[in-house]
């Protein structure tokens, strides 16, 4: 057995070690490398319906240069001939579907690129100085065939994929494979991704290449690649692209050749050698690949495509397609402009009617010139529109950089005499803060304590209940850790208000903010053990504690709380959110079977509540990587609404995004009520919360006081369709360079808009004693991905596209004629999904252009949602009556 081991290490020791480039051998190699995009596809081989291209050429190597002591350190000598380019076409003979074109290849001078190889590994390559950069890649694509090992191993190496983790397996003597993952670019490039997972972009890699070794002296007879790509979305992974390479070395012969041996001590001595003889200068460099430069396809200027868009982008189409699909096409253009043109184009007087709508864009791009140019329009000491719109925009930033946070933190420093403004300031500073530390290491630096310290200084400054109100919503953007002490002080305060929108703002922190220590605290809050506390402050304080896993104990503290029956309103919303839970929660509903197996709990005082109130959640929308619902929580007072949440909710397998929050509240209207109604103490008032993607914008109130109430009721102001909010804004955005193995660099992106218009209308019949409200929520998405690889002679291009037009709308019918009744409403109206696949393929500097061209459309039934059991009497009642 230790003869067999030794002789087995002798072998692999002796296979490991003899291999080298023979000096005065030319070695001649058949290359040929192909990209295609298409579908994903389960097994990845070219079809009919895919675009792409090959190269075919000559690959000669040689040794130049070996180190006088170590036979296995060499400067190797590649040079190529003969580049074809086919592509793909229709007319294509099967199966490969190529066809041999022209192209800007043809015309290229080839110069020799220059490896400093060391027993399989490539350090630096020498090129000439000038060397067009797409000939250069693909050279690098095939010099990093040459760099393998002939062991079973697991490395870090440096290619023209980039810095990958690789790992060798030794198949037999003459056969290894070589699998690279987790390749990381060294180059810099752009790179950025949603920072909420379930927007994000999924991008999965593949990498394998097969060698076969000469048996006699190891040299490579063939080498074969292949790697894919797939980009999908998370919320929709059936659309997606696929980017598939292929790579064939394949040795041809071996001549005998009087190449110049060029003479060196060590590589440098050996590189000056070889740069004198030439009578070039040389440049060093890596495997690494640089990105070519992209020549625009089909490309406007910035100018005209606003003017081609400019309908579209009318205030009257705003929760369209065709707005969102505007808004992504135009995003791109701006994110590569200069700060002249953006400004050319925000000022141009043609666009005043759409500067709103442009300043959406502006604020989505995130570069320096789009933030530039949109300062120097936008003025903070005029009419506050523009101002707010672009903040607004902003405030969605999907990868802010610090600039814009610094901007905005000057300026709330200043303080603004308009409180509106103000309070959207500071929302927008909250917001970009959360969502610029939750990348990278962001969080550590400093500007990050800066915004923290002014917004909780500000509110230790406050002496108002509006004042406090602006820097509570503030820290419910900020979403920080160590800020969730200070909204519990306020959430368990004496003031209602500043009570409420604190426990709101710890209702929508992450999980693990919530410490035993702020549970402790909440359940008190809710138990009254300290003082007597609003309603709404009660209810979110259980929803908190209920969604930590509860214990026994507290379960059957908030049942036992229950058998009063001067709170129904209170315990139905309670017992509704207890059951709602216990329908997606495992712990709560075994918590719940156990609680009621016992008789204090399980009977009619505590399980058949009698109000108004409910508390439910439904399904909106269900698909196989995603699915989105809503939770709703009412509740009512003196039989007319109080405060309503309604949370749209976006589940991947292992992430949740608070998409839409929807929040109507009111007070001081029992003038209103019938014999039950009780008289809260606050002045009349009535509005509407909105948070998008999490972030919070500052309260639109309807009314505030008795006599604006009925100025509104005797004018009628209410009861025509009117615009509370509208825009757009950017859900999804993905951006990457992949390098490819073959040299070449494929552009991934992914973006999705949202273009929304949320209205609403009231409408008061004193004379008939009733009432009706309407909110519409009015939305389109566009998601838009893109797959393309090009350089300066080839260009092809996959782009999938998903939209659809949703409407959701809330109706309140309220009749006080003899008896509080109120009908309460939710209604999707039907509408259709579109999907769409485009593929391209281009010649750069010929008329070839080949394009293909998919879509599919999708109807979506309509639905109107059940609210709970009480509420479907009433409304029966109601519309009968």
């Amino acid at each position: 057995m230790y003869r067999t081991s030794t002789i087995f290490l002798v072998f692999v020791t002796f296979f490991a070690f003899t291999r080298q480039f023979e000096v005065g051998t030319l070695y001649i190699y058949d290359y040929e490398t192909s990209v295609l995009l298409n579908e994903p596809q389960a097994v990845p081989v070219s079809s009919a319906k895919d675009v792409g291209f090959r190269i075919e050429m000559k690959a000669e190597i040689t040794p130049v240069w070996q180190h006088p002591s170590n036979n296995h350190e060499q400067i190797l000598q590649l040079t190529v001939a003969s580049p074809k380019l086919s592509v793909k076409s229709r007319q294509g003979p099967t199966p490969e579907g190529f066809v041999q074109k022209q192209s800007k290849l043809d015309g290229y001078k080839l110069h020799p690129l220059y490896l400093h190889w060391n027993d399989g590994q490539i350090g630096k390559v020498y090129h000439i100085d000038g060397e067009e950069l797409s000939v250069l890649n693909v050279m690098k694509g095939i010099s990093s065939l040459f760099q393998h090992q002939v062991k079973n191993a697991k490395q870090t190496e440096l290619d023209a994929s980039g810095k990958c983790e690789v790992t060798y397996k030794l198949i037999d003597s003459t056969r290894v494979t070589k699998i690279k993952k987790n390749c990381k670019t060294v180059v810099p490039v752009v790179y950025f991704n949603h920072t909420s997972k379930v927007l994000g972009a999924q991008v999965d890699s593949q990498a394998t290449t097969t060698y076969i070794l000469n048996p006699d002296d190891k040299i490579l007879q063939k080498a074969t690649a292949i790697e894919t790509h797939f980009l999908r979305s998370e919320l929709r992974r059936k659309s997606g692209a696929e980017v598939l390479s292929n790579q064939v070395l394949s040795l041809k012969s071996r001549d005998k050749v009087s190449t110049p041996r060029y003479t060196g001590k060590n590589e440098a001595d050996a590189i000056a050698s070889i740069s004198r003889n030439l009578k070039k200068s040389l440049v060093t460099g890596q495997l690494a690949t640089k990105p070519d430069a992209k020549e625009c396809i089909a490309c406007k200027a910035l100018k005209d495509l606003v003017h081609n868009f400019r309908s579209t982008l009318a205030p009257k189409n705003l929760g369209t397609q065709g707005s969102a699909i505007a808004f992504l096409r135009l995003l791109k253009k701006v994110r590569e402009s200069d700060l002249d043109t953006l400004k050319a184009v925000l000022k141009d007087k043609k666009n005043a009617k759409i500067l709103p709508q442009l300043l959406d864009i502006v604020a989505a791009a995130q570069t320096l010139p789009a933030h530039k140019a949109a300062m120097s329009l936008v003025k903070f000491n005029g009419p506050i529109d523009n101002a707010e719109r672009y903040l607004l925009a902003v405030s969605l930033a999907t990868h802010p950089p610090e600039f814009i946070i610094k901007d905005i933190l000057s300026l709330a420093k200043k303080g603004h005499n308009n409180d509106k403004l103000y309070e959207t300031m500071v929302l927008t500073l909250s917001s970009l803060s959360h969502t610029f530390c939750k990348i990278g290491t962001n969080c550590k630096k400093p500007i990050m304590s800066e915004v923290r310290k002014f917004i909780v200084d500000s509110l230790d400054a406050c002496t108002t209940e509006s004042c406090k109100l602006i820097f509570i919503r503030g820290l419910k953007n900020l979403r920080m850790a160590n800020t969730v002490d200070v909204l519990l002080d306020h959430a368990s305060g004496k003031e209602h208000k500043p009570a409420v929108y604190a426990m709101r703002a710890l209702q929508t922190m992450p999980e693990s903010f919530i410490t035993e220590k702020i549970l402790k605290k909440l359940e008190r809050v809710f138990l009254q053990l300290d003082r007597q506390y609003d309603s709404s402050v009660r209810i979110m304080a259980v929803d908190i504690l209920l969604q930590h896993h509860p214990s026994d104990e507290l379960l059957e503290d908030i049942l036992s709380s229950m058998s009063f029956q001067d709170t129904k309103e209170l315990n139905t919303v309670l017992l509704g959110r207890i059951r709602d839970l216990a329908n997606s929660n495992p712990h709560i509903e075994q918590l719940l079977k156990k609680t009621l197996k016992i008789s204090e709990f399980n009977n009619y005082h505590i399980l058949a509540q009698g109000g108004l109130s409910s508390a439910f959640s439904r399904s909106l929308a269900e698909s196989e990587n995603v699915n989105s619902s809503f939770s709703n929580i009412l509740e009512i007072s003196g039989g007319l609404l109080k405060r309503s949440t309604v949370d749209v909710f976006v589940d991947g397998q292992d992430s949740r995004m608070r998409l839409l929050s929807i929040g109507i509240f009111a007070g001081g209207l029992s003038m209103f009520g019938g014999d039950e109604a009780v008289d809260d103490g606050e002045e009349a008032n009535a509005g509407i919360e909105l948070a998008l993607l999490d972030t919070q914008l500052r309260p639109f109130i309807f009314f505030t006081g008795q006599g604006e109430l009925m100025g509104h009721v005797w004018s009628g102001t209410g009861s025509e369709r009117t615009t509370a909010l509208q825009g757009s804004f950017l859900l999804q955005d993905h951006s990457q360079i992949l390098p490819l193995q073959n040299g070449m660099n494929a552009e991934l992106l992914l973006n999705g808009a949202i273009s929304y218009d949320f209205s609403g209308q009231v409408q008061i019949s004193l004379w008939n004693r009733n009432a009706r409200s309407l909110v519409e929520v009015g939305a389109s998405m566009v998601m838009q991905g893109v797959a393309r690889v090009d350089n300066s002679f080839v260009q092809s291009l996959i782009e999938f596209n998903t939209g659809g037009q949703a409407q959701l709308n809330f109706i309140t019918d309220l009749d006080f004629y003899d008896e509080i009744m109120m009908c309460l409403k939710m209604v999707q109206p039907d509408m259709n999904i579109v999907t769409s696949v485009r593929k391209l393929e281009r010649l750069p500097g010929t008329n070839y252009v080949l394009r293909k061209y998919k879509r599919k459309s999708s109807p979506v039934p309509g639905k109107t949602y059940v609210m709970n059991k009480k509420n479907t009497e009433l409304c029966t009642k109601m519309f009968k009556k």
